[in-house]
């Protein structure tokens, strides 16, 4: 039996109440990543009512974004596949159209919203953005930092897994992400074993355009979590 206030709602996210139809438009949409999808439809809610009173006009830009942003998702290669698919899904070329506007209008929320907190996030968070070039080992039992020095010593530990490149700061394992030029760290507890890493070199964050923009898409998602943690979500899940 359906719960809720209507037998065609999968989901209440606050405001939004999300069709089972277009639950499952989204799902195609959300198969291929790594989340859980019911994250996503959470996430796909709560900018909805963000877009509530959004009226504001799209343009040809906003709009050809979104249907290549939609093609790419699914993925469709051709105008074929994607007539295709708009038959498979039951829509018809207007509720296809009103689909991408959506998408287009959830872009322009989205890139709007980053662009709005990436000044403050990135002051607050400036040496996340740090340029460091680091190795480390990830290995199930501990291993001395000094044989870093002279990766020989790796070769009597078949279990261990070595990286070396150069990443933002935030991108690091936890244990290396603020720590200073040639500093050895560990071994420490990571994961399900240890790690053991030495920072080779770091350049302090420069506010540029694209740290800019990679701290915008860091302070939306943390917005998000924070609007995920606030939000009242009631699922209607049907049962035999």
């Amino acid at each position: 039996m359906i719960t809720g206030s209507g037998a065609d709602c999968l989901v209440r996210v606050d405001a939004v109440h999300l069709p089972i139809a277009e639950a499952v438009t989204m799902v195609r949409q959300f198969s291929h990543r790594d989340r859980a999808v019911h994250d996503e439809i959470v996430d796909y809610c709560l900018i909805r009512a963000e877009m509530l009173a959004d009226v504001e006009p799209l343009t040809e830009d906003d709009l050809r974004a979104a249907a290549d942003e939609f093609r790419d998702g699914v993925p469709l290669r051709d105008r074929a596949e994607t007539l295709a698919w708009v038959a498979e899904m039951g829509m018809s070329g207007g509720q296809f159209e009103g689909f991408i506007t959506l998408i287009a209008r959830r872009r322009r929320f989205r890139r709007r919203k980053e662009e709005e907190l990436a000044p403050d996030y990135l002051a607050r968070h400036l040496d996340d953005f740090d340029q460091v070039r680091a190795m480390w080992v990830t290995s199930t039992q501990p291993v001395n930092g000094e044989i870093l020095r002279g990766l020989g010593g790796l070769l009597g530990c078949p279990e261990a897994a070595i990286v070396v490149g150069t990443r933002r700061a935030h991108a690091l394992p936890a244990p290396l992400r603020h720590a200073p030029r040639d500093t050895l760290i560990g071994p420490v507890p990571f994961e399900n074993g240890y790690l053991t890493g030495l920072v080779l070199e770091r350049r302090p964050a420069v506010n540029d355009a694209d740290t800019l923009a990679l701290a915008g898409r860091l302070a939306f998602a943390e917005w998000l979590a924070a609007r995920r943690e606030q939000a009242s979500i009631e699922w209607h899940w049907t049962t035999s």
